[in-house]
């Protein structure tokens, strides 16, 4: 039977993933619990989480890590991740008890790989219901804070039901205006009215004051200046999440595919 068209295209795109596959080349290993290479974290919620997915390691000794890039290119999603996970051994050697959680910000697609070790813990349906439920509702709603936050939490309260140091994720904003009162309008007029007032005092002191009068009464005073503090000081500190030290180190775990993707 002659091969038709379609089944050379077939081959040729069967063909072409391992090869997508070979030329794919994966990042470094990370050396932080949250790598945001996109700039889709605010500092605070990035060190929040980092901080967060620290101690949990410490206490139960499992690795969950976040990993956040703009795009996987040509290469499939789940090539990209797997082969990722594979080489950067993210858990425990011996346990596999490794998950992490990837988002490509330009692709709108997210995905969590889990080792093996964590397979019985947080399964294929368990990952797939956080992407589902916590994850893509904040994202299409234009909150990647709060889907971070929202989809770790899940993930340590999946894997470890009695864990109780999970940060709850920001409050969705309310863009509804607050409702004002009449009593609140009537309170803040006669505020308005009393600040009013009080300025017309001042106005009319300064005023005298300006007459010669005034003028020659003042003639005598001493000015004083500030002298040595006209040195403006600086805040040690910064809105961007840094650390001189690397905080995290793999512990040599693998993967084989167990998780979940989705896209917003």
């Amino acid at each position: 039977m002659r091969p038709t068209p379609w089944a050379g295209l077939f081959i040729a795109c069967v063909l072409l993933v391992p090869a997508l596959a070979a030329d794919f080349i994966v990042p470094p290993a990370p050396t932080h619990y949250v790598t945001d290479n996109a700039s889709a974290l605010s500092s605070a919620t990035q060190a929040s989480v980092d901080a967060e997915l620290k101690a949990y390691e410490k206490a139960t000794g499992h690795q969950v890590i976040v990993w956040i890039g703009d795009t996987t290119g040509d290469v499939p999603l789940e090539t990209w991740t797997g082969e990722s996970a594979h080489q950067w051994h993210v858990g425990r050697r011996g346990n596999d008890d490794g998950a992490i959680l990837f988002m490509f910000m330009s692709d709108h697609k997210v995905r969590i790989e889990v080792g093996y070790g964590l397979e019985g813990s947080l399964t294929d349906a368990d990952a797939s219901r956080i992407i589902r439920d916590d994850i893509v509702p904040r994202m299409k709603a234009n909150d990647p804070n709060g889907a971070v936050s929202s989809g770790v939490a899940a993930m340590l309260t999946t894997i470890t039901p009695s864990y109780a140091g999970v940060t709850p994720p920001p409050a969705q904003e309310n863009t509804a205006p607050p409702a004002v009162s009449g009593f609140v309008i009537a309170v803040i007029a006669f505020f308005g009215l009393l600040v009013l007032f009080f300025a017309f005092v001042i106005f009319m002191l300064v005023v005298r004051k300006g007459t010669p009068r005034a003028k020659k009464e003042e003639k005598g005073s001493t000015f004083w200046s500030s002298g040595g503090s006209s040195g403006s000081s600086s805040s040690g500190g910064s809105d961007d999440f840094s650390s001189s030290d690397d905080d995290f180190s793999s512990g040599g775990g693998d993967f084989g595919g167990g998780g979940a993707s989705g896209s917003w």
